[in-house]
């Protein structure tokens, strides 16, 4: 009887270790949330529908390109305004496809910063 319990006390650990045990090699892993963040600049006009925050503030990157926009948040009207935007960052093949881009231009994507604005919020009605 005390070999039975011990047996079926070992089966419930092994059982609990394989349950919380890490994916096993070859499943994809679950991305993970993205991270709302915020950024202060000057917001830009570029081609098309698409805007860029220059002069970025803090030691990360110093240009941001946005490619995309929550709705209800409309940027035009503050081009060449100082803005804080905030929001998630768009990994570099998402932002090629927001953009359209094609050959080389998918490429350039990959060493740029790409996020999508969920709010923004102005500062100053000039930039420096």
């Amino acid at each position: 009887m005390k070999r039975l319990g011990i047996c079926l006390s070992l089966m419930a650990v092994l059982a609990l270790a394989f349950a919380a045990a890490p994916e096993a090699k070859g499943q994809k892993k679950k991305a993970a949330a993205a991270k709302v963040h915020s950024m202060t600049g000057c917001l830009q006009k570029g081609e098309g529908n698409m805007f860029t925050l220059t002069n970025v503030e803090g030691s990360g990157p110093k240009t941001v390109e946005i490619a995309g926009m929550a709705s209800g948040v409309n940027l035009s009207p503050h081009v060449g305004h100082k803005i804080e935007i905030t929001g998630t960052t768009v990994s570099p093949k998402a932002a090629a496809r927001a953009e359209g881009a094609k050959g080389k231009e998918k490429k350039e994507e990959r060493g740029e910063h790409h996020m999508q604005v969920q709010s923004m919020k102005m500062i100053a009605a000039t930039c420096p």
